[in-house]
């Protein structure tokens, strides 16, 4: 019971700091949405003729959709290790005995509602800006395997941006390689099928693209690159060894912390 209500109050004190009383939720919304007018305005003007404003909205929200999982992964799961690290708490944490995974719990909650209130928003000025996206439940089975797959990498990548910020005090090149030019080499944002072949090959060495390739298939918004049951092969193994890779890699950068304690922490 006590762990119930540790997380009770965890998700309490982020709700009401994060989204109510510092209005985030509200700041949020209007800064994604002036970010997705400036990424709408070239969709507009550099459609290919023929081509429906439904199906570049479909194509867009489910680019918005994986980006703002990225997004979550990396400044709700991995940066509030930094927080913790900052504010001195992640050692308050460690002394009492109680576990980390507690926090997360409380956490992640308001990322859910955060990134559900995030893609309600961007489908509805997509819809405005461009038409209703043309995105349908197309494979209910491929649509789980994707967000099994998408989770478990999110997980993966958000343990590596930790164990960089345990290792070294900053994660600032790790989350410039992997949270922005990763997403749009790998396919995070387009399809590969619309991508030269060289990026093609680059996005299929790494876990990324699997998931993102089955949620666009899976809605209906396009096809992938590799057969079907070899993308869901390849993502569900690829994005298990990622997490595997990732979380010894944690646990490492955690030994050490407790060795030599915990290093400066700074944003870069």
């Amino acid at each position: 019971m006590g762990r119930l209500e540790a997380v009770k109050q965890v998700f309490l004190a982020y709700l009401k700091a994060e989204l109510i009383r510092s209005h985030g939720l509200v700041i949020g919304v209007l800064s994604l949405s002036v970010w997705l007018s400036l990424f709408i305005a070239p969709l507009l003007l550099f459609r290919p003729p023929g081509v429906p404003l439904e199906r570049v909205s479909g194509l867009a929200l489910t680019a918005v959709m994986i980006f703002i999982a990225y997004s979550v992964a990396t400044w709700d799961w991995a940066w509030e290790l930094r927080w913790l690290m900052f504010h001195g708490v992640l050692e308050h944490v460690i002394v009492s005995g109680s576990s980390i995974l507690l926090l997360y719990a409380g956490v992640i909650p308001v990322s859910l509602l955060w990134y559900g209130v995030s893609v309600g928003a961007s489908a509805l000025l997509l819809t405005v800006f461009l038409g209703p996206p043309a995105i349908s439940l197309a494979h209910p089975a491929t649509l789980a395997v994707a967000v099994l797959t998408m989770v478990v990498v999110l997980l993966a990548y958000a343990m590596l941006l930790g164990a960089t910020t345990i290792g070294v005090g900053s994660a600032g090149p790790v989350l410039e390689l992997v949270g922005f030019i990763l997403p749009i080499a790998t396919g995070g944002l387009v399809p590969l099928s619309y991508m030269p072949k060289a990026l093609q090959a680059l996005a299929l060495a790494t876990p990324f693209s699997y998931p993102a390739e089955l949620i666009r298939y899976s809605l209906g918004v396009s096809n992938t690159v590799l057969p079907l049951w070899e993308t869901e092969v390849i993502g569900v193994v690829y994005s298990a060894i990622f997490l595997m890779m990732a979380y010894a890699l944690f646990r490492i950068q955690l030994r050490r912390l407790l060795k030599e304690g915990v290093r400066t922490v700074s944003m870069w």
